[in-house]
């Protein structure tokens, strides 16, 4: 939560709990201007850094490996000229699944990259983080999980592409592999992390059991004939992509149901990335100033407050995911989409807190006259 003690000052609630001389000349504090938000806001310096522990950023580390060797999986599969001319799982629906999952792979792997190390104020909001963490981390192993799936019933369903051939148990040895290598990771994360997981409410399990059964009945009959013309590939895409959200979502929920509880979202994270940056990259302390002089602009406030997550969702969100679709476009060579179905997905991730009226739940922004 942060209050604002001056016109133009905000702080940290917990900072203002251990520290009552708090002042605007404190040379503690250091101005940052946080783009979403368009707001001068000071940030806390030194006092009170919690860290997380060296276990969980073990566990980070792991997520993010295994999201970029998914990622090179994913691209190879489809690249090297053996693999694929065996390739059963290079068509969409699903090749849409595989799409859609690794951008959303290698995006929640990052940003718990980025919460495992980054500094925190206060343990009820580490407390949060360590669950924003999981999540993170389960969707990042679900989107693994969710597209092997999809693969695996390509394979089944067109056995004659690769069956018999060097190159089919080849790709299939690296499924197996990958297979197993997200069981590991996956199993390493519920094991370290058994005393933190909230109780699921019933009929979670269930209704994620049906939606995974009713997609893979989808994915095993859906018509070939249903992909022909730029309409049908167009829908055989879109198909693939709610399957895919739909999927992660119900498991998600099912793992680690929603709790209010105070945390620092997305627009948390990156101002701590900039602020490392800036504390660790002085040389370039000109494109800094800069860069923060820019948001003074009369006429950049409009468009980042439209673009302020906190409160118009689905309008970063949409960006979000074109521009992961552009990244993955430019890796493949290819025209794809981004996931706009990411938005269901940013509540549970913690992605931003949510504005209501004036006031924003869940540790946002507070008046204080």
């Amino acid at each position: 939560m942060y209050v604002l003690t001056k016109p133009y000052i905000l702080y940290s609630g917990a900072h203002a709990a251990a520290r009552k001389d708090v002042r605007k000349d404190n040379p503690s504090f250091r101005l940052l201007v946080v783009a979403p938000v368009a707001q001068n806001i000071h940030y806390h310096n030194e006092w009170g850094k919690i860290m997380m522990s060296g276990r969980l950023k073990v566990r980070a580390i792991l997520t993010f490996v295994l999201a970029v060797l998914f990622y090179l999986f994913f691209q190879i599969s489809k690249q090297n000229p053996a693999l694929s001319q065996v390739n059963a799982f290079a068509e969409d629906p699903y090749d849409a699944v595989g799409s859609f999952g690794v951008q959303l792979a290698v995006f929640t792997a990052l940003l718990s990259l980025v919460r495992a190390f980054r500094p925190y104020h206060g343990k009820k909001v580490l407390d949060g983080q360590k669950l924003l963490l999981l999540r993170g981390e389960y969707i990042s192993c679900l989107s693994v999980v969710v597209t092997l799936a999809a693969d695996v019933v390509a394979i089944i369903r067109y056995p004659s592409l690769w069956m018999g051939l060097a190159a089919g148990h080849v790709l299939a040895a690296l499924l197996a592999g990958m297979a197993l290598l997200t069981a590991l990771v996956g199993w390493l994360i519920y094991r370290s992390t058994r005393n933190i997981i909230v109780p699921s409410p019933r009929g979670v399990w269930t209704r994620a059991i049906l939606i995974s059964i009713v997609g893979i009945l989808v994915l095993a009959l859906y018509p070939e004939s249903w992909r022909q013309g730029v309409p049908g590939a167009l829908f055989t895409a879109l198909v693939g992509e709610v399957l895919f959200f739909v999927a992660v979502w119900a498991f998600v929920m099912a793992i680690s149901p929603s709790m209010e509880m105070p945390f620092e979202d997305f627009i948390d994270d990156l101002a701590s990335v900039y602020r490392w940056l800036k504390a660790r990259t002085g040389h370039l302390a000109v494109l800094y100033n800069m860069f923060e002089k820019m948001w003074d602009v009369p006429f950049v406030r409009p468009v980042l407050s439209w673009l302020n997550p906190r409160k118009h969702t689905w309008n970063v969100c949409i960006l979000i995911g074109l521009l992961m679709g552009f990244v993955l476009a430019l890796a493949e060579t290819a025209a794809e989409g981004g996931p706009q179905q990411i938005g269901r997905l940013a509540k549970p991730l913690g992605l931003f807190r949510r504005d209501s009226g004036d006031k924003m739940s869940l540790g946002a922004y507070q008046k204080k006259k």
